[in-house]
């Protein structure tokens, strides 16, 4: 996937960034706060999100640039879906990890999208100011 507007490329650079740190400052939070077995859970979620949102980024990033769908691009939707749920019933019934640890993981697109927003917001009066 080729993004060709250099602020596009940018954002999506700014908020994939911002999406892992807040995924280590989670791990790490939760470590300091709750001890291991929470701070797994928390990795856990952290690890279904990136999932997610850096395989539905690819996904709706071809959809969007095709501008056809394409039944493998459905297919690897779903599967997504597929191992993220298998992913988060082995870590919960089997390995029995902390479930609130793993429900802070899964909101860290949450916290990415506020973090960035205040990025974004904080930048604009200075580009104005620029032109």
């Amino acid at each position: 996937m080729k993004i060709k507007d250099p602020t596009d490329r940018k954002r999506l650079v700014v908020l994939n960034t911002s999406l892992l740190v807040i995924f280590a400052l989670l791990v790490l939070g939760s470590y300091w706060f709750g001890g291991v077995d929470f701070a797994k859970g928390t990795l856990v979620g952290c690890i279904v999100v990136a999932i997610n949102f850096f395989v539905s980024q690819r996904l709706v990033g071809n959809l969007i640039l095709e501008k056809s769908l394409n039944p493998i691009l459905v297919i690897a939707y779903l599967a997504k879906l597929g191992v993220s749920i298998l992913i988060l019933f082995i870590a919960v019934i089997k390995l029995q990890v902390d479930v609130v640890g793993v429900m802070l993981g899964l909101s860290s697109v949450l916290f990415s999208s506020i973090a960035t927003a205040f990025v974004r917001k904080q930048s604009e009066p200075q580009d104005e100011l620029k032109s």
